[in-house]
């Protein structure tokens, strides 16, 4: 008896002690693999009050509340910005809409021929609706009436003031662009002093609703066949639908074009960040939502598809351990 209670207590004592080395290594291995972690992640949320903003805030408090990392989000000039300043190492991550980053990653239009190709896309954010807001007083009814009138576009590197005149092309007509914030060209609206206002947002955009609650207002989305040829000429972009009721004014679906923003970073952050990034995003989802209400919609594998540029190997590993079949084009070169 005596000899089995002892054989027990053994057993037992060896049991504890594989037990305690096993949490150490554990420890030991979490530790090393925050290492090279950055100590602060600055994130650029585009205007103040802005959907991007908002989002891109709530997302910066999901990395500091459960990856234990600093977190800042900074106001910036949009997805062009943020493509500058993540590829150069000066922003760890950012909102970047496909467009912006089809041009950047082939040095085109904006990017003038400098490529930039340090960007790695990690999880999809959002799906950009277009249309332009104008007062119900206004006689503009069709993006064709803008030709010669004002328009504001946010800030100059923002997705509307980089992808609006490409619509504005094909349509034969040259608005005169008034570039501001987004808070500061709204009140220009309201005030008449501009015709209407440029957006590529997610639905809803809270601009947009505090707009209709104290004034009448209008969408003017772009029609059926300039969709089919902007689409044609940009196949970063989708067609899409303006659902009815997405705004008081909003009264029939209305055809538009849409536009996926994604999450960025540098290919040089660590994969063991870039890896919990990406497994926090879509584990935490309704903690998102309070930033974008509609997030759940987004936040899906394959909206990362028709990324045009490559996912960071840390997010592949995420994606691969899910079962997630990728296309060749969303393997970084480090990664093959």
């Amino acid at each position: 008896m005596f000899k089995n209670l002892q054989s027990n207590l053994n057993i037992g004592k060896v049991v504890f002690l594989c037990a305690i080395l096993s949490l150490t290594f554990a420890t030991t291995a979490n530790s090393a693999d925050r290492s090279n972690w950055p100590k602060q992640i600055r994130l650029g949320g585009g205007s103040i009050g802005g959907t991007m903003y908002v989002g891109t805030a709530r997302f910066g408090n999901m990395v500091q509340e459960f990856l234990k990392v600093n977190a800042t989000t900074e106001a910036s000039a949009g997805p062009a910005d943020h493509i500058k300043l993540i590829n150069r190492g000066e922003m760890e991550l950012g909102g970047a809409t496909a467009g912006p980053l089809h041009e950047g990653w082939n040095g085109l239009a904006w990017a003038k021929g400098e490529k930039y190709q340090n960007v790695r896309a990690l999880v999809p954010y959002y799906a950009a609706f277009t249309y332009v807001t104008v007062l119900a007083s206004s006689s503009v009814k069709t993006l064709k009436d803008l030709d010669g009138r004002k328009l504001g576009v946010g800030p100059r590197g923002g997705t509307p003031q980089t992808q609006f005149p490409k619509i504005f092309e094909i349509l034969g007509v040259k608005p005169n662009y008034v570039l501001g914030t987004f808070g500061d060209i709204q009140s220009q609206l309201k005030d008449g002093l501009i015709e209407g206002v440029a957006y590529m947002a997610a639905l809803p955009y809270a601009a947009q609703i505090e707009l209709e609650a104290t004034h009448d207002a209008r969408l003017v989305p772009p029609d059926a066949a300039t969709v089919d040829a902007f689409v044609k000429k940009n196949p970063y972009f989708s067609k899409g639908v303006l659902p009815a009721g997405s705004y008081k004014s909003v009264k029939v679906d209305m055809p538009t074009v849409v536009l996926w923003m994604y999450f960025i970073a540098n290919k040089s952050m660590p994969d063991s960040l870039a890896y919990e990034i990406t497994k926090a995003s879509f584990e935490h989802v309704d903690y998102l939502k309070s930033g974008l209400p509609s997030w759940d919609k987004y936040m899906k594998a394959e909206n990362m598809f028709d990324s045009p540029v490559p996912l960071h190997r840390g997010a592949v590993r995420y994606y691969r351990e899910k079962g997630v079949k990728l296309p060749a084009s969303l393997i970084p070169p480090e990664g093959k």
